[in-house]
């Protein structure tokens, strides 16, 4: 059993969710409409940009993307991609990733509660959660759409006080250093976690890594002594 560490939160895309063919299709399919607009020299992303994007703008990727769209043609993508993306998870596009159904039931077994703090909008996190039953398997359910400007950073407190812990009782498992450095804001220890990607780079903003699923226990363990440390 831990010492320390009472609530774990997790970031939902690349980390419980596997959803890097679900964002490509959705851009594929939202670019459609767009096609007159974009330049024929324009370089369409790939699963490799659209993570890249994601990790560094988080759900707002889409608004970023250069390729030639002016700001209104980006907002209509951004509308358009929202849209899409709902749909094909809510016709069963993507995945969670095996085993990670145990892996939050080893998390309660071990005196820990389970909350999602996710880079999401309301609806999208809804639909992954309605269409793969996460509702029972967390405590607590939140995304960073409900907090506008202050985003993770509330997010992460308010899930603390909700689950009535202080930051040396939390730990927040993520994969993008937006969400790291929020954790960090909140006096909060993070895990990278490597599963769900392609480019394990920006895990390094982390306090500690996780590169595969299999690894996460024996960084949950070392967060927890680095925890008590800090509190005694």
């Amino acid at each position: 059993m831990l010492n320390q560490i009472r609530l774990v939160v997790f970031d939902l895309d690349y980390l419980i969710f596997d959803c890097a063919e679900v964002k490509i299709r959705a851009l594929r399919e939202g670019l459609v409409s767009l096609d007159e607009d974009i330049p024929h020299s324009a370089l369409l992303p790939d699963v490799v940009v659209v993570e890249e994007g994601f990790r560094d703008h988080g759900r707002r990727w889409v608004s970023q993307l250069d390729i030639g769209l002016d700001e209104a043609a980006l907002d209509r993508l951004q509308i358009d991609y929202r849209m899409h993306e709902e749909r094909l998870v809510s016709e069963g596009m993507g995945r969670l990733f095996p085993g990670l159904i145990e892996l939050v039931s080893d998390c309660r077994v071990q005196g820990l509660l389970p909350a999602i703090g996710a880079e999401a909008s309301r609806d999208y996190l809804m639909a992954v959660s309605d269409r793969h039953g996460l509702d029972p398997l967390f405590e607590m359910v939140y995304c960073t759409e409900e907090y506008g400007m202050g985003g993770a950073d509330e997010m992460i407190e308010e899930i603390m006080s909700r689950a009535e812990v202080n930051p040396r009782e939390t730990l927040a498992l993520g994969t993008r250093p937006g969400f790291f450095l929020a954790a960090r804001r909140m006096d909060v220890l993070s895990i990278g976690c490597g599963w769900g990607l392609r480019q394990l780079d920006a895990l390094a903003d982390a306090d500690l890594q996780a590169p595969a699923l299999t690894d996460l226990f024996s960084a949950i363990e070392k967060a927890d002594e680095m925890a008590a440390r800090f509190h005694s």
